[in-house]
This record gives structure tokens, sequence and C-alpha cells, in this order.
């Protein structure tokens, strides 16, 4: 009498083989997922790279952040940050006052953008105090070093006064001093540029271009260029930034295409450069080289 198949054993090896089968694509789609979510994670957590090349209509900005807080006293808006600098835009609010005061580290320098500041200015010459007031219009740079005090003014009630400001190292504070106090005697003489005086000393040399070293922060750090005709050629890469302002004229900046400069515009660029004036005309440029880390404390007169 012959036997008849085993059916539970059959039915079990079926069901045990659906069984892996369905191990095995809860495990891929458990793979998956965990996989989907490292590569959010490493993406969230990813510094996205800088652009190669950053503009900015400086003004624009400036009317921007003062039509929406037209009774602020003081408002900001940062362009470019590294450990060892900024440029950032102030606007001082209507009538505002910043009184005298020192940076202790801070080389500052100043691009009046909108309004008309008035500038006092104190540092020592040996064992005596020296002094300086002046009113500036956009385009215009003023400079302090470490512990020369300077107290910023804006006398119109009816307008912001938008400033440009440079600062290597980054700011440590205002520190706000009275008019004898001797720290300001470690200051030093403060420096001042004005785009139409050096568009006249420019036209009578005769050049096409003239670089005008500035004696704030370091050697090579900031200057300004003059180009009346020709190309000038701007270096600049991701490890070293260079930024430009145009404070007088306009032209071009040639990277892959050309794009016009507007006065007032801001350009942070990573990637070296050419800037040609419009036919005609000559364009004022401030440059400046930002430092990318905290250099060491230095002594009361820096570096």
């Amino acid at each position: 009498m012959s036997s008849s198949p085993s059916l539970p054993s059959a039915v079990d090896a079926d069901s045990l083989r659906r069984r892996v089968a369905l191990y095995r694509v809860l495990s891929l789609l458990l793979a998956a997922s965990l996989l989907g979510v490292l590569v959010a994670v490493k993406r969230a957590m990813t510094v996205p790279e800088d652009p190669e090349v950053e503009v900015f209509d400086v003004p624009a900005v400036f009317e921007r952040l003062s039509g929406k807080n037209p009774e602020a006293a003081d408002i900001s808006d940062t362009f470019f940050f590294a450990d060892g600098s900024t440029v950032h835009l102030h606007a001082m609010g209507k009538g505002q006052a910043c009184p005298l005061h020192i940076h202790r580290r801070t080389y500052e320098a100043t691009v009046i953008v909108a309004g008309k500041a008035e500038v006092q200015q104190r540092w020592g010459d040996g064992e005596a105090f020296q002094e300086r007031r002046g009113s500036h219009l956009p385009g215009e740079l003023i400079a302090s070093a470490p512990f020369t005090g300077h107290a910023w003014f804006n006398r119109d009630t009816e307008r912001m006064l938008g400033n440009l400001v440079f600062a290597a190292p980054r700011f440590d504070g205002n520190l706000y001093v009275e008019a004898d106090d001797a720290r300001m005697l470690k200051g030093r003489a403060p420096f001042t540029f004005v785009p139409a005086e050096a568009l006249m000393a420019h036209g009578a040399s005769g050049r096409d271009v003239t670089l005008v070293p500035f004696p704030v922060m370091e050697p090579g750090r900031m200057g300004a260029v003059v180009l009346s005709k020709g190309a000038h050629a701007v270096t600049a890469s991701r490890e070293q930034p260079l930024i430009l302002y145009v404070a007088e004229g306009s032209g071009v900046i040639v990277l892959e295409d050309s794009r016009p400069m507007r006065p007032g515009q801001l350009w942070v660029l990573r990637r070296d450069a050419t800037v040609r004036p419009e036919e005609g005309r000559a364009v004022v440029l401030y440059t400046f080289v930002p430092p990318l880390a905290e250099p060491p404390v230095a002594g009361a007169r820096g570096t």
C-alpha cells in the first residue's frame, strides 16, 4: 500500500520561502530608508560653497532697510563675514549720534553710502591730543586705527545715514571714552579719501591707471584704483577673496562674461577678473583684501 505525499511539509516550505522573500524586501526598504536619512543628514551638515561672484547694490539695501525701519536708531546688514574681517552696512537713525569711542584691535574704514556724515577723530602726537573734524558725502572714505577715537553724527532729522564699514579684525565692541582719555594717545592719525580729489590728480597725471594704497590695516590690504582707460586685472580666489566697491563712475567687470559696474555696487570676487571703465569716463574702485583669520594680538599700534 503506497503512502500519499506529505502536504504539510510542502506548505511549510512554500510559507518559509514567502517569508524569506518578504524579509528581503523589508530589509531592502529599511536599508534604502536608512541611506536616505544618512544622505539627508550629510546634506544638512554640509556648508554650501561660497559662490565665485557676489554683487550687492548697497544703496538699494540701505533704502530697503531704512524704509522698513524709518524710526530705528541703528540698523545693520552684513555682506561679508570671516574670522578676521567683516564688511557690513550700518544705517544711523535720523538725528542720531555715535559718541566718541575707540576700538582696541579693529581697523575701521567707512565709506559713506547715503546722507552726509559729520565725523570727529582724536589721536595722539607724542603726549598731546590731535583732533580732526570733517563732513563727508557719498563715496568718501574715513578710516580710524585702533585707539584712534572717533564720533559720528547724522545731523539730518529727516533721513538716515548709510555707512559701509570694512573692519579687520572683527569688532571687539565700542569702548566709549571721554575727550581726555589717555588711551587715545596710542592712536594713529586718521586717513580720508575723496574720489573727486583723486580723479583730479589722476587726470593731471596723464596715466591710464592710478593705484593708491591706503595706510590702514596691514600694508596692501586696502586701496583705491582710479582707471580712465584700458583694463585693470584683479586677482582673487576661494582661498583669498577680493572685495571691490564702486565709489565713482561706471564700467564693466569681465568674468566669463561682461557685467555692468555701477556706483554703490559691492563685489565679492573669488576668482580673477578684469575691470574696464566706461568709455570717456574714469571709475574709482575701493579694493579690500580681507584677512580670513584672526591675527595674533598685537601691540597698541597694530601691524
